[in-house]
């Protein structure tokens, strides 16, 4: 059993439930030699800042901005591409989601759940062609997504650090994030 078993947010419970889920986002063969997603800024929620520090991890930036590493900097879980996540089935639920992920479309300000095809698993690997099937996900992630964490994403995606490399590729908006009550 992993030291971090405590880390992932309680949502990821119910990811993990949604039909389809598991196998769309797991068993990548293209990580080892894209590595894209180890680069970009693991941030966490609420629960998962709190799990970190009572396992004294070390952790970057402020409120919704708090997350593992730097930018420029790997996740520490990191252990290169032979080893890959050391922490796989504890990850955050920002990584559980990946290459799905809740984006500000700065033009109107609203929020999208949205594709990465900086993935190269969407670009040319098992999740090429599959755009429809990922909609269909996050419209169920989105009808089970407790407004607490929903609220968490919004400001996450408000205080993120940018980072090109996930830009320079296609981004598929999926469809808006549902609002959560006021």
């Amino acid at each position: 059993m992993s030291r971090y078993t405590a880390l992932p947010d309680p949502f990821v419970t119910e990811l993990l439930a949604i039909p389809g889920f598991r196998e769309f986002t797991e068993g990548f063969s293209l990580c080892p030699e894209c590595e894209r997603c180890e680069r970009s800024l693991v941030y966490l929620t609420p629960a998962e800042q709190a799990s970190a520090r009572t396992l004294d991890m070390r952790l970057y930036g402020k409120g919704s901005a708090t997350r593992l590493n730097r930018k420029g900097c790997r996740c520490p879980f990191y252990l290169g591409p032979a080893q890959g996540c050391s922490a796989y089935a504890d990850r955050p639920l920002i990584c559980h989601l990946f290459p799905i992920d809740i984006v500000e479309h700065e033009e109107d300000e609203t929020y999208w759940w949205v594709l990465f095809g900086a993935c190269e698993e969407v670009a040319r690997g098992k999740l090429q062609g599959r755009v429809e099937e990922a909609r269909a996900l996050a419209r169920e992630i989105d009808r089970r997504m407790p407004d607490e964490l929903r609220r968490s994403f919004m400001a996450d995606a408000d205080a993120a650090v940018f980072e090109p490399v996930f830009y320079d590729h296609p981004i598929h908006y999926l469809l808006p994030l549902t609002p959560p009550a006021p």
